[in-house]
């Protein structure tokens, strides 16, 4: 009875203390998150404030009856600032050819939608716009 009581509070300390949740798509592999590299690539729990997700696109086109080939991105981050606890979807625009996989990685957004129905669109950054952003904010 005790262990049941301990993981039923264990189980309400980590619901209350995450701030979001958010899910990704096939196609979308979590890499680290806020630089920790041991979490699930499809589900993140996401402790209030700043998180820092990195991420990566593959996914695999057939060129013809007999070829495919992977098209994959570079490391991509998502920079994002959970205040209120919510549930949220991650969806990439439309990709069903290897030109639209070549343009999502070229302009890399991804909408993110809350239980509730709401949905924003954000951006994701490569290493090079991450420390821009990092440095700009640190003047």
């Amino acid at each position: 009875m005790k262990k049941f009581i301990g993981v039923i509070a264990l189980s309400l300390t980590s619901f209350l203390s995450s701030a979001a949740s958010v899910s990704f798509p096939e196609s979308i592999d979590v890499l680290t998150l806020n630089g920790l590299s041991h979490v699930d690539s499809r589900y993140l729990e996401l402790e209030t404030g700043h998180n820092l997700i990195e991420v990566r696109y593959s996914d695999l086109f057939e060129s013809s009856a007999e070829d495919s080939n992977w098209v994959r991105s570079e490391p991509l981050y998502l920079y994002l600032d959970f205040e209120t606890a919510n549930n949220y979807q991650a969806f990439t625009p439309s990709i069903v050819s290897e030109e639209d996989a070549y343009q999502f990685i070229d302009n890399p957004t991804i909408q993110l939608k809350d239980g509730m129905g709401g949905e924003r669109q954000v951006s994701l950054m490569t290493h090079s716009q991450l420390m821009a952003k990092l440095l700009l904010s640190n003047q």
